[in-house]
């Protein structure tokens, strides 16, 4: 990846972190989001979720969590939307 921007959240927790990643230079102009997932600290909550996942249970509302944006990311988030406005212009 030639450009990576690092986000985290407002809460200040490291485990609510974005990394939006994109080549400058590719013919097709993606934009990649990574989500830090939030690792389940007790042993045994863990189980539980392997012993559901393994007898195919899904939550209707799907897992979540939240992520804030600071103030200050406006400008590392506004690069981004120029970046995929301008994708889609023909080169002059």
């Amino acid at each position: 990846m030639d450009k990576q921007k690092l986000f985290i959240c407002a809460c200040n927790s490291v485990e609510h972190q974005l990394i939006m990643s994109y080549f400058i230079d590719d013919e097709i102009k993606d934009v990649y989001c990574s989500v830090h997932l939030k690792p389940e600290r007790n042993v045994f909550k863990r189980i539980w979720k392997a012993i559901k996942y393994l007898f195919g249970h899904r939550s209707i509302y799907g897992d979540f969590d939240e992520f804030i944006f600071k103030p200050k990311d406006a400008d590392k988030l506004q690069e981004i939307v120029d970046y995929l406005k301008n994708m889609n212009k023909p080169e002059q």
